[in-house]
């Protein structure tokens, strides 16, 4: 120090570097280890170079860099988990995947009609002032123009980023509410409006910043002024060319959210059956729900929900399109929605039959239906119910003559254990009741059997 001060010279100090974690002892590198980890190295080592100056200090002794890059690190594996930390680890497939849950479409955001959109931008975009402090008319008006093209151009496409991105994705979603969409407006089409939302949004942003910075270039206060009002004009002109996809976002939100709520966690009664064997009649004798009732086919035509309140216990209540006798791939969207209740809800079953054929249905097409549905679905919890009971022998069969013995059973007897029931007369509306008190207690205990079992699952596969 003292030879360096007596020559005059300068003495440069370099500042201690930043305090750096030993890295972790690494556990003995298999064949697969080695590849995986040597193939990472640069992008950590990379991400390590980004990070702000004075962060590594912060951290507290033994924790080593490498979590920062959120990577999770085994022995067989290395997996980049990104932004999906919402998901779980699948360690059978080493993939991320997400809960499935239902009610994302109570979720939705609300989206405003395209002209409330268009007027708010407007009105809000030409309330920018100019930046305070510019003396220069030309200037100020220069810089007045590009602020305000800007925010309009930011007043029309932030609404149309929040809509594609809180959308739910299709394949976030629970199989069921994902056929609801499908059975709803059609394969692709949901994707297909989310998409027209996101081309209209870049559209809007590439004009809005093409027009903004040719005004920001202007040299005098008039040709300021003249190119505001073209990038206004052509702003808004890209707007109302993609308008029509925003007024049908607007129809499939409401479309959405009108959709009822289903708990998987509360017991669920499902009523199936042919059209107009007076499935919606029961619905109302049993629960809070409210369906039409009247005496044409696919009056029911979408899901309706209903409550039970029995004993302090609360349960679902779930009228559904009524069935055709046809191969699955001839059925209606309508009666797909009811296949699509039975395939991915936890749900207990009541089929409805009507032996006295008032629905216009023969009983040899109700037979083959209800044998198919039986066969596919019949792990579920069950109840036969045999309506309109009162009506039998009062009305001529549509079919005199059953070349079936099965079908000729079925006439005369109904499924085996069926409850007779009659909504007009009450006839056994009050053992039908208790009926189906006794079998949604028994899903509500089935329920919570799947559920401690695969909490048992997962805790399993959560141990190292």
């Amino acid at each position: 120090m003292r030879a360096a001060a007596g020559c005059r010279g300068v003495l440069h100090l370099r500042p201690r570097p930043p305090w750096r974690a030993p890295p972790p002892p690494r556990p003995p590198a298999t064949t697969t280890t080695t590849a995986l980890l040597s193939h990472s190295a640069p992008a950590s080592r990379a991400h390590h170079r980004r990070l702000p100056k004075g962060f590594l200090p912060t951290l507290e002794p033994g924790v080593s860099a490498v979590y920062l890059c959120r990577r999770a690190r085994s022995t067989t594996c290395s997996v980049l988990m990104d932004d999906r930390s919402q998901g779980e680890l699948d360690g059978a497939k080493g993939e991320v995947r997400k809960h499935e849950t239902v009610g994302a479409f109570q979720k939705i955001p609300m989206v405003m009609p395209a002209t409330d959109i268009l007027m708010s931008a407007q009105r809000k975009s030409r309330n920018v002032p100019p930046t305070k402090g510019i003396a220069n008319i030309a200037k100020r008006e220069r810089n007045k123009g590009a602020k305000q093209l800007d925010a309009l151009m930011k007043e029309l496409s932030v609404p149309l980023r929040t809509y594609t991105e809180n959308f739910p994705k299709r394949r976030d979603l629970h199989p069921y509410e994902r056929s609801l969409i499908e059975l709803t407006f059609g394969e692709g089409y949901y994707e297909q409006v989310l998409g027209r939302i996101d081309t209209l949004r870049k559209r809007i942003t590439s004009v809005g910043k093409q027009h903004a910075s040719v005004c920001a270039k202007s040299t005098t206060k008039r040709e300021a002024e003249e190119r505001l009002t073209e990038g206004r004009k052509r702003l808004e002109e890209a707007f109302q060319h993609g308008k029509h996809a925003i007024d049908d976002l607007v129809n499939v939100a409401k479309a959405l959210r009108s959709m009822p709520v289903v708990d998987l966690h509360i017991p669920t009664l499902c009523l199936v059956g042919s059209p107009n064997v007076g499935k919606s009649s029961l619905v109302r004798i049993l629960s809070s729900g409210k369906p039409e009732v009247c005496s044409y086919p696919f009056t029911t035509r979408g899901i309706l929900m209903g409550h039970i309140v029995s004993n302090h216990e609360r349960f679902q209540v779930t009228d559904t399109p009524g069935l055709l006798m046809r191969h699955d791939d001839d059925r209606n969207n309508i009666e797909r929605l009811t296949l699509a209740v039975l395939s991915y809800l936890p749900i207990a079953v009541l089929y409805v039959h009507d032996l006295s054929e008032d629905c216009g249905t023969s009983v040899a097409d109700q037979y083959i239906t209800y044998k198919h549905i039986k066969e596919r679905f019949g792990d579920r919890l069950w109840i036969d119910v045999i309506s309109k009971c009162d009506l039998l022998g009062k009305k001529a069969p549509i079919s005199l003559e059953d070349a079936d013995e099965e079908v000729a059973q079925y006439r005369r007897f109904g499924p085996e254990g069926a409850l007779r029931v009659s909504v007009q007369s009450e006839i056994g509306v009050k053992e039908l009741k208790e009926r189906v008190h006794q079998l949604l207690t028994s899903q509500m205990a089935r329920i919570k059997a799947d559920k401690a079992e695969h909490e048992t699952q997962e805790a399993g596969t959560s141990v190292p």
